[in-house]
């Protein structure tokens, strides 16, 4: 199985390096680069918090079915809630899944609420780690600096469009980015993912 999530990895990252290879012909030169060039840089921000969601979705997908009862107890059952809050079911709600095994209905139900899960910083990483008994080394708590600062620039992106206010103007303006540092973000997210994969080496 972690091979499967590996090979979607590795797609995945494959694109942020396409991105960055485009940007780099793009941008050449010295100086600062317009705006519109620099979007192929904050796009990839974005994308590589993609790819680590994704991963991490996966990687959780596979192991949250296995575990026991107080690490699944939250997750609502699957059709019972549409913001993956844990709700009282009835009988009536089992209705729609006669004839389905315990083990199937209990990963239908991580599938749906994982769809809900969004990982807004390395507190929610760690969260989810634990939640498939893995250990957050100091290996990948070294990694946490830089893994925030990227989700926090991705939500800039994301939902300010990467402006920073200019103080008493009224104005704003457009947030650098560099090449390096989303390079940096992007070899970051495949370290941790590394880390993480030791618990898979057999």
């Amino acid at each position: 199985m972690i091979e499967d999530i590996m090979y979607t990895f590795d797609k995945n990252f494959l694109r942020l390096n396409n991105l960055i290879s485009l940007y780099k012909t793009i941008a050449v030169g010295q100086g600062r680069k317009p705006a519109n060039s620099l979007d192929i840089l904050r796009a990839t921000t974005v994308l590589t918090h993609a790819t680590l969601e994704d991963y991490l979705r996966n990687l959780l997908e596979w192991k949250l079915p296995t575990q026991g009862r107080e690490k699944i107890e939250t997750i609502p059952l699957v059709g019972t809630s549409a913001i993956g809050r844990p709700t009282k079911f009835t009988l009536g709600d089992l209705v729609a899944h006669r004839n389905q095994s315990v083990d199937i209905i209990i990963k239908q139900s991580v599938k749906e609420y994982l769809g809900t899960m969004s990982f807004n910083d390395t507190s929610d990483i760690a969260k989810a780690l634990v939640s498939i008994a893995l250990v957050v080394t100091p290996d990948i708590q070294g990694l946490f600096p830089a893994v925030n600062e990227m989700i926090k620039r991705r939500h800039n992106i994301v939902h300010r469009a990467d402006r920073v206010e200019v103080a008493g103007s009224g104005n704003h303006s457009i947030t650098s980015i560099s090449v390096q540092k989303v390079e940096k973000w992007k070899n970051t997210v495949d370290k941790l993912v590394f880390e993480i994969n030791k618990n898979f080496i057999v």
